[in-house]
């Protein structure tokens, strides 16, 4: 099944297996990407987002438990997260996420998207796909992230 959601600038390609449950974890994940906008767009605007304003993510994750991988194996916890985000999210200049593909087995959603990064005037692409783990609460305890961008001018790989 496939289901198509669309928000003020996220659309997401739904696709999902056939049980009853299907498409909840993947909703869980639009909504944690769409609060995620929604501060980027703050920061930008008045960089003053604070840790506590990602206390609205914690209907969505589990904060005791959680861990973030990032693409150079770089583990944090929730705390270490936010703090990041947070620093991140006051000093961009723009965040577009893109959903290109979401798929959803039990307990887990992968997300497959096309980033867009503004800096100093620049729009820069690169390409994600994350694994959100979920637990029985149907809270997200880990976050895995790969990424792949285009190699600066004039390196070789």
């Amino acid at each position: 099944m496939t289901t198509v959601k669309t928000t003020a600038k996220t659309t997401v390609k739904t696709t999902t297996n056939n049980s009853a449950s299907a498409g909840q974890l993947a909703d869980r994940v639009a909504q944690l990407m769409e609060c995620m906008r929604r501060l980027v767009d703050k920061g930008k605007q008045s960089a003053d987002v604070v840790l506590t304003d990602w206390s609205a993510l914690a209907d969505l994750v589990d904060t005791a438990s959680f861990e973030r991988v990032g693409p150079f194996h770089d583990a944090m916890d929730w705390a270490a997260y936010t703090a990041m985000l947070t620093q991140w999210v006051n000093h961009s200049e723009g965040w577009n996420p893109v959903v290109k593909r979401v798929a959803e087995t039990p307990g887990v959603v992968f997300a497959q998207c096309e980033e867009m990064i503004t800096r100093g005037g620049t729009v820069f692409p690169f390409y994600s796909l994350s694994m959100y783990v979920f637990n029985e609460a149907m809270k997200i305890t880990r976050i895995e992230v790969y990424m792949q961008q285009e190699q600066p001018a004039g390196q070789q790989a």
